[in-house]
This record gives C-alpha cells, structure tokens and sequence, in this order.
C-alpha cells in the first residue's frame, strides 16, 4: 500500500483534475495516457483507464492480469472503484452513465470513435502535472543523483575510452545504472564520438571511439520518475576547435542556468542561452531548443524555445533542462545538459557532476 502522505497527494490530485473537468463542463474524463493513469492513482500496469467524475469520484479499470497489483499500488482509496474486467470501455462507459464522457487528446482516434466521438478535453492532467509536489521532487533528485554517481564512478573506471565501440561504451554504463538500482532507461543512450557527435541524436553505433570530444546524453527511471543529463569529455587533449566549441557551450548552458527561477520567462531561458552561441558565430549549429521539463514522462511540459508564448512562465515545482549545443556536420558536435527544479529562491539541479571539460 502506498505511503499515507503519497496516498493523500494522490487524492488532492484527482480532486484538483475533478475541479478542473467540472470547470470545462464535462461529466466525467476518461483518461487513458498511462503516465497520467500513474500520476493519479499510482498503478502502474501497461493496461488502465481511469473515469474521474467532475464530482470527485473515480473508476479505474484494467484487467485479471492486474487484480493484485493494481490495489496494491493504489490502496484501493475511498473515492476510487476499482474495476477487473475484459472488456473495460463497455465497463467505463456503463459506469459514466447518461451524461457520458470525455476523453483525453491522445486517446487512440479507433477508440474514441467506438465511444461515439466524445468531446475532447486537453491538458486537464497534463496542467496539474506541471507543479511537482514534496513527493515528486523527492523521487526527482533521487533518479538524477543515482544517475549523476554512476556517471561519475563510469568515467572513474575507464568507460570512455579510445579503440572500444560507442556500442560497447553505452553498454557498460547502461549495465552499471542496472546495477545501481535504476527501474529502466528514460531514452535510448546517446554516445557519439567523432562526426557522430554532429548528430543531436546520433543513438549508438558500432564505431570505435576517436580522440576528440564524446558526447554522452542518458537517463533513468526510477520509482516512475525520469533523469536526463548530457556530458561531454574529450578523448586526449582537447584540439584548438574542441575547446573552443565546449567553451562556448558551456558559457551558453550556465547563461541558461542563471536564468532558470520562478517568474522568468520559459522563451528568456532558451534568448539566454542561444545568445551567446550566437554571438560566437554558431548560431546555424545549434538546431533544437534550449530545454524542457522532466517528471514521470522524461520529455514533458513546458519547454523553453524561441517559439513559447510570453505567458509561459516558470513557476516554483516546476521542472526544466538546459541543454544548449553546437553541431559542425562532418566534423564535430557537443552538448551540455542539467535537469533543474524551481524553488521560490532559484532553482536546485538534480545533476552535481562538473560540467567542466573532462579529458579522459
């Protein structure tokens, strides 16, 4: 059964999402995202749906491969039925009676189709899951500490090193965060030597790993909640352009960093950041945005780029990445990235690695 103050957060969740429905006017939403399943009642089995009443009152559902886990996860709290059937949107939707439902945006469309087209209610879970609670920011710093030391204790132990593959590299610190207690990855690992490392998503390959800069962008789960970080180090002594790019990009990370506290604006954080890139000349190499926020999906809202609107603003609990890079195709790419959680005074990272050049 779950922690008293963990089944309490829960509860003030389902009720502030139930005001949130009443708000918009619908009876019921059917939520069927299984983050915002998890976020809501703590199960955390691969087939749910959730009926969240505008009065306060739930149904979850799944089926006899989750009758144990499911009221062990939940607690089977007062203000939630619990359902075990087959069949479970012929269930849910008897439950929801004459007024109907709702239904979430990333409903499968077969599906909703099958309910009778619903209306669509977006960002009633989604909202709420912005502000991270005591419990969330807890089990936050948790998966970014235990990411942060296995890193720290990989680099220790050799794992970078010229003539191995990148394949072999991700390996090995995969098979240590395993062993240090991580529940999955977050993502697939990113280890890229050489050219690769021009690839903002370059995954892993079989290529051995060259001198020059290695960028290394990975991730866990734990207890339902995500890490993300990226580190770069440098295979021998760093050449004239690879100091140059890595000093460029972490001047543009810790710019982005001193702006990330509650009341600035999500669009000032990514300004910050692009700037100095910009002004070093790079400004056409780096290509994506500066950050986004982390909690039980490990890309989620909100999202720091040119393109946000001027009233997205950060507020206290809320979580964002700064990840600033520079990506010369055929030549070389880095990026540097710390995942950040807003307090009333600034913001606390959940990676305490140096972000200063490592040369390995």
């Amino acid at each position: 059964m779950p922690h008293n103050a963990l089944s309490e957060a829960m509860a003030g969740r389902r009720q502030r999402v139930a005001e949130r429905v009443a708000q918009a006017g619908a009876p019921a939403l059917l939520v069927t995202d299984l983050k915002n399943i998890h976020y809501l009642t703590g199960f955390s089995g691969s087939n749910a749906v959730l009926l969240l009443k505008a009065d306060g009152s739930s149904v979850l559902g799944t089926d006899g491969r989750y009758d144990t886990q499911i009221r062990l996860e939940t607690g089977e709290p007062e203000d939630v039925e619990i359902v075990v059937a087959s069949d479970l949107f012929t269930v849910i939707s008897d439950k929801a009676g004459g007024r109907g439902l709702w239904i979430e945006p990333t409903m499968d469309v077969a599906q909703a189709r099958k309910l009778g087209d619903p209306e669509v209610l977006s960002g009633a879970v989604e909202d709420e899951r912005l502000v991270k609670d005591d419990y969330e920011v807890k089990a936050l710093l948790a998966a970014g500490e235990l990411a942060d030391n296995v890193w720290q204790e990989f680099l220790k132990g050799g794992g970078i090193r010229e003539g191995i593959s990148e394949r072999d590299a991700a390996a090995d610190l995969e098979f240590r965060l395993r062993k240090a207690g991580a529940d999955a990855l977050s993502f697939d690992t990113i280890l890229a030597s050489g050219v690769n490392a021009a690839k903002p998503h370059a995954g892993v390959s079989s290529d051995v790993i060259v001198p020059g800069l290695v960028t290394v962008d990975f991730g866990i789960y734990l207890d339902g909640y995500a890490s993300d970080q990226t580190r770069t180090v440098c295979v021998g002594e760093p050449d004239d352009l690879s100091r140059e790019l890595y000093d460029i990009v972490l001047r543009s990370q810790r710019a982005g960093e001193a702006m990330v506290k509650a009341g600035v604006k999500l669009k000032d954080v990514d300004a910050a950041s692009r700037k100095v890139i910009e002004d070093a000349g790079y400004g056409d190499y780096f290509v994506h945005s500066t950050g986004h926020g982390v909690g039980l999906d490990v890309h989620e809202a909100p999202r720091a780029a040119k393109q946000v609107p001027d009233d997205h603003v950060l507020q206290s609990g809320m979580t964002l990445t700064v990840e600033p890079g520079i990506y010369l195709p055929g030549k070389t790419g880095l990026r540097i990235e710390n995942t950040y959680i807003m307090e009333e005074d600034g913001a606390r990272s959940c990676n305490a690695s140096s972000t200063e050049l490592h040369v390995v």
